[in-house]
Parts: structure tokens; sequence; C-alpha cells
């Protein structure tokens, strides 16, 4: 399984261009997927079993905000795949194909300790509380305004780039809570506090096709394959 090798090689790549697409040393063929930040670790699992799925073949992952990955696409970064964390985001690339692969809802995080005494979301408004927030343009932000209003989003002390930030703040004691997905909650177990919040609205996540890429083509396949959704359903996200 080649996937830390070909990330490694490809750092200084995706900073500059974004991607580090086509075939490799030996004839080996290699694919970019750019994904949202709640796919860290989830994706990291899928390409390893895709790669395993398919010798010959490494797969390249870069994971940041779902509206910075569509700004580097649309500035003509070669990403083969785009995982989206919503279907906003994912119609502003053009695409050759799109499907919806998973669903996500958000939950409140604390420190262990929840010094605040944060209690749901409505107690996220306290004018003394420490907030964290995504930014509005990310699909996180997004949901998190929609779930909790206006009043939520001018609540927030803090705006991060995407919920892995938001995350940080939390786990790092700089605030009182943050918002982010249930899925981050289910992965930071017991280093962070936390509780689903309890609304219906959740967020798609799109996976678009953007090449012509066979491989790319054959990975997106394998994210809607009964193997792939397994991992999804493990690491706490819903079905489509």
């Amino acid at each position: 399984m080649r996937l830390a090798v070909v990330l490694a090689a490809c750092g200084a790549v995706l900073a500059a261009a974004g991607g580090c697409a086509g075939g490799g040393e030996g004839g080996r063929r290699g694919v970019t997927i750019f994904a949202a930040s709640s796919l860290t670790d989830v994706f990291g699992d899928i390409a390893a079993a895709f790669e395993d799925a398919h010798p010959g073949v490494d797969v390249t992952l870069q994971f940041a905000g779902s509206s910075r990955l569509a700004t580097q696409i649309n500035a003509g970064a070669p990403a083969d795949v785009f995982a989206a964390a919503d279907e906003r985001t994912a119609a502003q690339v053009e695409a050759h194909r799109v499907t919806i692969f998973a669903r996500n809802r958000l939950a409140i995080v604390t420190p262990p300790d929840n010094p605040a005494g944060v209690s749901g979301l409505a107690s996220l408004t306290d004018g003394d509380l420490l907030l964290a927030l995504c930014a509005s343009e990310v699909p996180c932000g997004a949901l998190a305004e929609t779930v909790g209003g206006p009043a939520l989003g001018a609540a927030a002390d803090t705006r991060e780039p995407n919920v892995r930030g938001v995350l940080t703040k939390v786990l790092l004691g700089e605030v009182d809570a943050g918002v982010v997905y249930a899925t981050d909650l289910a992965a930071t177990g017991d280093a962070v506090g936390g509780t689903v919040i309890d609304h219906p609205a959740t967020t798609a996540y799109p996976l678009v096709l953007l090449s012509d890429n066979a491989e790319a083509a054959a990975f997106v396949d394998f994210v809607l394959s009964p193997r792939a959704q397994k991992l999804l359903a493990a690491a706490g996200f819903e079905a489509p």
C-alpha cells in the first residue's frame, strides 16, 4: 500500500498546484482526491482499501474546507475527484458525474470537563461563552446557521476555515465550545465532551467526478460500494 509514500512525494506539488495525478514510476497510475476536512480519517481508510483492491494505483489525498477546495479546482488544480461536505459547494465546480455518498449532522464539542457548563444548543448563545464555528462559507458553518439561526452565527467568537480548525480550538482549550460534525465528535473519543445536536437538518456529501481518468471513476464506484460504505458507517456517517 503506497498511499503514505505518494502523499509525501506530492507534498510540494499539492502546495503549489493542488494535486499530483497521473502516472508514477514503474508505470503506476495515480488518482488525486480533494476532500472536505471532515473526511480526513475515513478517506485515509477508504483510500488504503481502494489501493489494496486496485494494485498499481496510487491515491493522493488533499484535505481542506470544501469552499477552499472548490476555489482551487476552479483555478485549475488537477484534482480527479472532489468529495464536498454539501451540495451547494459541489455545484460550484464543473462535473462529469455527481453522486451523494454519505450524510452528516452537527454536534457540540467542549473540553472534557465542560468548564462553561454547556448544556445544549440554546446555551451556545450565552454572551459569556467563548464559541468557535466554521466560517459561514464553509458547509459546517452554513449548516450551523441553519440549525441555530442568526443568533448562533452572531455568538461566534472565532470562525475557522474548516471543521478541524474548530475542533483544534476546543482541544487546545482556547474556546468553551465549538460546533462540528457528529463524526468529529465520535472520532475524538474522550479528548472532548459533547453531544449530537437534536435537529433534523443534515448535510449531504456529494462525490464529484472531475476528470476522465479511469482510476477516478473506479474510486467513485468504490466509495459507493458496500466495503467503503461500511467504513463510512463505522466513522459515524449516515447513509446517503
